[in-house]
C-alpha cells in the first residue's frame, strides 16, 4: 500500500513538470534617431533644437529616456583656402553670403561615419534635467564653441545628438552644421511710431560685433512683434520675410497695443543673429479720418440760417461737427481767420441738417462741416459760401 502511494506521487510530479522552452532575452527598446536637429547662433551662443524623442525604432511610444548626449566637431578653415584673396564662388551661392560661409562652401562636409570617429562628447542632458531643457515640443541646448581657430581662422562646427533609453542607445541624429560669425550687438534706439499708414519702426545700425570688433557682418534685420510684456523665445517667428535691409520698417497690424524688438542678422540659413534690441511699445489705433462732406449749403430762414450737407459713407462714422465763421466787410467779405471759427455743437450729430438760430441780422456768415469716426478722427472742413441774414424780410 505504501509502495502504490509513492508511485502515484511520482507520476503526479512527472506530469506536473512539463518541458520548458529556452528562455528568450527581452526585446531592447531602442529610441528612434532624431532627424530634425537644427542649429542657430544668437549673439555669442550656438543654440541646438530638436523634437522631443517620442518613438522607438519599432514605432511604439518611448516612455523612458535615460539621457541625451551632445556631440561636436570643430574644424578650422584650411590655411590655403583662408588666405585666398579671390576665392571662386559657386554660381549657386548668393553673393551676399558672408565670406567665411562662402569659403567653407568649397570644403566637403564631414560624412556621418567620420563625424562619429572625430567628434567629442561635450555634454549630456540627463533624465532629471529633460524638463528644464524642454520648450514646448522641442528640446533646446546652448553651447559656446570657439568662433575662431587659435591662429584666427574661421571654423565650422558640426553637431549631433544621441538618445539613450533605459536599455539601449539610438542611432546618431542628423548632422547640424554652422559657421559661426561675429554677429552684431543688439540694435539700439528702437522707436515705434503710430501713423495712419501703419507703425513705423526706426533703429540705429550696430557698429560693433559681440566680440568687440568694428564693422560686424549685417545682412539684414528681423522684426519681432509681441503682446506687451511677452518674452521673446528662441522659436519666435519674425513678422518680416525677407529680412529688412535698411534700419526702418513699417508694420500694419490689427489695432491694439504691441511691443517690437529687432535683431541684426548675419545669415538667414542657418540663422545667425544678434540678441534682440530693447522693446519699443506702441498703441496702434485707427488714425485715418473719414471723408469730408462733398458740399455744404446755407439757406436763409426767419431769424435763422439752416445748413444742409451731403451725407458721408463710412462704416465707422460717428457723426458730424458744425463750425461757423463771421465775415468782415459787406461788399468784399473776408473771414477773421482761424481764431474766429467757433464750434456750434458740442458732440458729433448724426443728422445732415442744422438750424443756426438766432443769428445777427445783416452779418455775413459761412459754415463748415466735418465728419468724425468712432475713434475720434476728424475730416477736413468743407466750407459753405458766405451768406447774410437780411435785416428786412
Amino acid at each position: 500500500m505504501t509502495f502504490r502511494k509513492t508511485l502515484a506521487a511520482l507520476l503526479l510530479l512527472v506530469l506536473a513538470c512539463g518541458k520548458r522552452g529556452d528562455p528568450r532575452p527581452p526585446v531592447p527598446v531602442i529610441p528612434k534617431a532624431t532627424t530634425d536637429l537644427l542649429v542657430t547662433q544668437r549673439a555669442d551662443q550656438v543654440i541646438l533644437s530638436w523634437s522631443y524623442p517620442a518613438l522607438t525604432t519599432a514605432g511604439k511610444s518611448l516612455t523612458d529616456i535615460r539621457r541625451i548626449t551632445v556631440f561636436r566637431y570643430v574644424e578650422a578653415l584650411p590655411v590655403a583656402t583662408a588666405i585666398d584673396p579671390k576665392p571662386s564662388i559657386p554660381a549657386s551661392i548668393d553673393s551676399s553670403t558672408p565670406q567665411p560661409i562662402l569659403l567653407f562652401s568649397k570644403i566637403p562636409q564631414l560624412p556621418q561615419a567620420q563625424f562619429i570617429k572625430l567628434s567629442e562628447r561635450i555634454d549630456s542632458i540627463e533624465k532629471a534635467n529633460l524638463a528644464n531643457a524642454t520648450a514646448g515640443a522641442k528640446l533646446v541646448y546652448t553651447d559656446k564653441p570657439p568662433f575662431r581657430s587659435s591662429d584666427g581662422r574661421p571654423v565650422r562646427v558640426t553637431y549631433a545628438v544621441v538618445t539613450e533609453g533605459a536599455t539601449a542607445r539610438g542611432e546618431i541624429s542628423n548632422l547640424a552644421i554652422l559657421v559661426p560669425l561675429p554677429v552684431a550687438t543688439p540694435p539700439a534706439g528702437l522707436t515705434a511710431t503710430a501713423k495712419p499708414e501703419g507703425i513705423t519702426l526706426t533703429w540705429q545700425e550696430p557698429k560693433t560685433s559681440v566680440s568687440g570688433e568694428e564693422a560686424p557682418i549685417i545682412s539684414g534685420y528681423r522684426i519681432y512683434r509681441s503682446a506687451p510684456g511677452e518674452t521673446l523665445n528662441e522659436f519666435a517667428a519674425p513678422i518680416n520675410a525677407p529680412a529688412a535691409r535698411a534700419a526702418t520698417y513699417t508694420d500694419t497690424p490689427p489695432y491694439g497695443e504691441y511691443e517690437y524688438r529687432v535683431t541684426a542678422i548675419a545669415s538667414e540659413d542657418p540663422l545667425l543673429q544678434s540678441n534682440a534690441s530693447e522693446p519699443a511699445r506702441v498703441v496702434y489705433r485707427d488714425l485715418i479720418a473719414p471723408p469730408a462732406p462733398a458740399t455744404v449749403t446755407p439757406l436763409v430762414e426767419l431769424n435763422a440760417i439752416r445748413i444742409i450737407w451731403e451725407p458721408v459713407e463710412a462704416t465707422d462714422l460717428a457723426g458730424y461737427r458744425v463750425y461757423r465763421m463771421e465775415g468782415v466787410g459787406h461788399t468784399d467779405i473776408r473771414d477773421t481767420g482761424a481764431a474766429g471759427t467757433i464750434q456750434l455743437v458740442p458732440q458729433p450729430m448724426t443728422e445732415t441738417t442744422y438750424l443756426n438760430k438766432p443769428v445777427t441780422l445783416g452779418i455775413a456768415f459761412r459754415y463748415a462741416i466735418t465728419s468724425v469716426d468712432k475713434t475720434g478722427n476728424e475730416s477736413a472742413k468743407t466750407w459753405s459760401d458766405w451768406i447774410v441774414a437780411p435785416k428786412t424780410p
